[in-house]
C-alpha cells in the first residue's frame, strides 16, 4: 500500500510529499521544467500523453501555451526537476462547466502512486472553480489511468478508439478553498527555495 505524508504547518496547510518529493502547483515561471519533463518521455509515453507520436518541436509550442489563462498544472518536484504532471485545462475560454485533465509521468517514477495523487489535487482545484463534469482521455490500453479514475468514481466510456472518462467534482466549501489556498502560499515558497538551490548547484558546477 502507498504511504503519503502529510506535513501540516497551520491550520488546513497540508503539503503533500511522497517519496521525497513534493507535488504542488507549477508557478509560470516554472513552465520550463515542464517542458524539459515532456521532453524526457519516451515515445511510448509521449504518444500515451498526447494520443499520437509528438515531436519536442510540438512539445516546445506545446508548453509555451500551458501559462495560457484558465490553465492549471500541477508537478511533482524533487531534486530540482519536474518528474510527473498533471494538467487543468479550460475547455472554452474561461471556466464553464466543463474542463479537461491529463498526466504524465517518467518511466523511473511511474507506478507509484503519483497519478492518484495529483489527480486529487486536479479534481479539487475544478470543484473550487464550479466544474460539474472533469473529462480525462485516454487511449483503450491505458489500464492503468483507467484504474485512476475508477478510483475517483469515474464513468468511463469507449469514443473514437480512446476512452473518455467523466469525473463529477463535489461541489467546493469552505474546507477545499482554504486547502488550495494553502497549497498556493507553500507553492510560492517552495519556488523561491528550489529556485536558490538551482543558483547554487549552478555556482558548483
Amino acid at each position: 500500500m502507498e504511504q503519503f505524508e502529510f506535513v501540516s504547518r497551520s491550520p488546513g496547510d497540508q503539503c503533500e510529499t511522497h517519496l521525497g518529493g513534493v507535488v504542488r502547483k507549477v508557478l509560470p515561471s516554472e513552465l520550463h521544467l515542464v517542458r524539459d519533463h515532456l521532453l524526457r518521455l519516451d515515445a511510448d509515453a509521449r504518444q500515451r500523453r498526447f494520443s499520437h507520436n509528438v515531436s519536442d518541436a510540438f512539445i516546445e509550442n506545446y508548453t509555451a501555451k500551458l501559462g495560457n489563462i484558465g490553465n492549471m498544472t500541477f508537478g511533482y518536484f524533487i531534486e530540482g526537476r519536474v518528474t510527473a504532471v498533471a494538467e487543468l485545462k479550460r475547455s472554452r475560454i474561461g471556466w464553464g462547466h466543463t474542463a479537461e485533465a491529463a498526466f504524465s509521468v517518467e518511466q523511473d517514477f511511474a507506478n507509484k502512486g503519483l497519478a492518484t495523487l495529483l489527480m486529487g489535487r486536479v479534481i479539487r482545484s475544478a470543484r473550487n472553480r464550479g466544474i460539474r463534469q472533469l473529462q480525462l482521455y485516454c487511449m483503450a490500453d491505458n489500464a492503468k489511468m483507467q484504474a485512476i479514475a475508477r478510483h475517483y468514481h469515474a464513468d468511463l466510456r469507449f469514443e473514437d478508439g480512446g476512452v473518455i472518462a467523466d469525473i463529477v467534482p463535489k461541489r467546493f466549501d469552505y474546507l477545499s478553498i482554504v486547502a488550495e489556498a494553502f497549497d498556493d502560499r507553500f507553492a510560492i515558497a517552495h519556488a523561491v527555495i528550489e529556485m536558490q538551490n538551482r543558483i547554487v548547484r549552478s555556482l558548483k558546477a
